[in-house]
């Protein structure tokens, strides 16, 4: 799920403030970026600048002393003048399937030549339909004003989205457009999967030190580039110290093994390196009460400039969180966590209500904050879940809502399911708690999510 709620308007769009737009920005995943994945189809003109530059990472930039074969150099996508249509389009491809919590139109350095007015529309095309767009309005056509962002909210909506389509009116230039949301991935059973990928719904929730790189870096789905493209905290000068991250898994998991990835860095990686995990219905734990951390790697040597694979000790038990500690400081490049998804669905409906509804023939499970909140307050979906999940199949979700059903009678289930495949993508070892086989690499896919967790 992923929109914004409780706004007094009947309007299904409107305006953020200063303070909402940090909500947006810090509760919610973008998707639309070029380092997360997500591509520039198509567009139906660039004779000034590509449409790329509008999911290009980081903020635009001015180079008045550059220029290319049409005139002065844009960071953005910029069309030729005298538009003989209504407006310019260019397609979008997102990183994953999501929902849609809210836009920033950018035309930072556009001003003057930037559009009088933007819309965004979104659809959801599955594999077996690509090139096949049935457009849906998600925000309709709203004024721009020139060098600065216009940040747009959405009120809940159930829609899941795999392509988004920004047109601008008449033309002119937008240099940069970020989009929203929650992911919603397809999730099979009884497979190996990255539960901790941000393809697959998994999230930073906080760190002990960001110096020197964003932490969820380490959750991308691609190789790091360099060290930027990692998390790497400042050199420490307290005896005992260790920095720490503590990621949300895309979905509760029977975990089986770490990969903690030094690429790039050497001279300036973490020596050691332990892992623990812990079940909770919160997105931040430090709000649990109740929250046990559980060790599931002991502190154990990293090696410098590799992909390092050490084997977890869990004891059949499912976990929610996992929180990597480093010593005493230092950068990897990517953690990724392998395991088998798990059903905990025990679920308090005084505090969430759960729903399913189909889209073009997926069935959407998401879950719906029911606790009152002052009218004038700005209620993100994400307190209760930041993930939305499709599953395909009328079978599946049948069996999945008698396994539900089952699990609400008795409790939490705990247990290990037998999976079908154990392959993780990652083939070396290293010192600390060897992996003893090398496996081959599977699909990043995630699942579905049905438990009340609170910020």
């Amino acid at each position: 799920m992923g929109q914004v709620q409780s706004r007094e308007t009947e309007a299904h769009f409107f305006k953020l403030t200063e303070t909402e737009r940090n909500e947006l920005t810090k509760k919610y995943t973008e998707l639309a970026s070029a380092s997360r994945g997500g591509k520039v189809l198509s567009s139906t003109d660039e004779f000034f600048g590509e449409a790329f530059h509008l999911i290009q990472h980081g903020p635009a930039i001015e180079d008045k002393n550059r220029e290319s074969s049409h005139g002065f150099w844009k960071d953005g996508w910029e069309t030729r003048r005298h538009n003989k249509d209504t407006h310019h389009s260019a397609i979008i491809q997102l990183a994953c399937p999501a929902t849609i919590a809210g836009f920033d139109i950018d035309t930072s350095f556009f001003d003057g030549s930037h559009p009088v007015s933007a819309s965004i529309e979104g659809c959801l095309v599955r594999e077996e339909e690509k090139g096949k767009y049935q457009w849906q309005e998600l925000l309709p056509k709203v004024p721009l004003n020139g060098n600065s962002h216009q940040f747009y909210g959405l009120k809940q909506s159930e829609t899941v989205v795999t392509h988004i389509r920004l047109n601008m009116y008449p033309d002119g230039g937008i240099a940069r457009l970020r989009v929203y949301g929650s992911v919603a991935p397809i999730l099979p059973h009884f497979t190996t999967l990255e539960l901790s990928s941000f393809s697959n719904g998994g999230r930073v929730i906080k760190s002990s030190n960001d110096r020197y790189g964003n932490p969820s870096n380490i959750l991308l789905p691609f190789v790091g580039v360099n060290t930027r493209d990692g998390w790497q905290t400042r050199r420490s000068r307290v005896e005992s110290h260790h920095d720490w991250v503590e990621i949300k898994l895309g979905v509760p998991g029977l975990l089986e093994s770490v990969s903690i990835d030094t690429t790039h860095f050497r001279g300036n990686n973490p020596e050691y390196a332990s892992l623990d995990a812990c079940t909770s219905e919160y997105n931040d734990v430090r709000f649990d009460p109740d929250v046990k951390w559980v060790n599931i790697l002991k502190r154990s040597e990293l090696t410098a400039d590799v992909n390092n694979l050490f084997k977890l000790e869990t004891d059949g038990e499912a976990f929610t969180h996992v929180r990597l500690n480093i010593y005493p400081d230092g950068g990897i490049s990517r953690l990724r966590v392998f395991g088998t998804r798990s059903d905990i669905s025990k679920v308090e409906k005084t505090e969430v209500e759960g729903s399913t509804n189909v889209v073009n023939g997926l069935s959407i499970t998401e879950s719906v904050v029911l606790k009152e909140r002052s009218r004038d307050s700005f209620a993100l979906t994400s307190e209760v879940s930041s993930v939305s999940t499709l599953v395909a199949g009328e079978d599946e979700e049948e069996e999945e809502e008698e396994e539900e059903d089952e699990s609400i009678k008795t409790g939490v289930k705990r247990g290990r399911p037998k999976p079908a495949s154990t392959s993780v993508g990652i083939k070396k070892k290293t010192k600390g708690r060897p992996f003893d086989e090398v496996v081959e690499e599977v699909p990043v896919v995630s699942p579905p999510r049905n438990k009340r967790a609170r910020e």
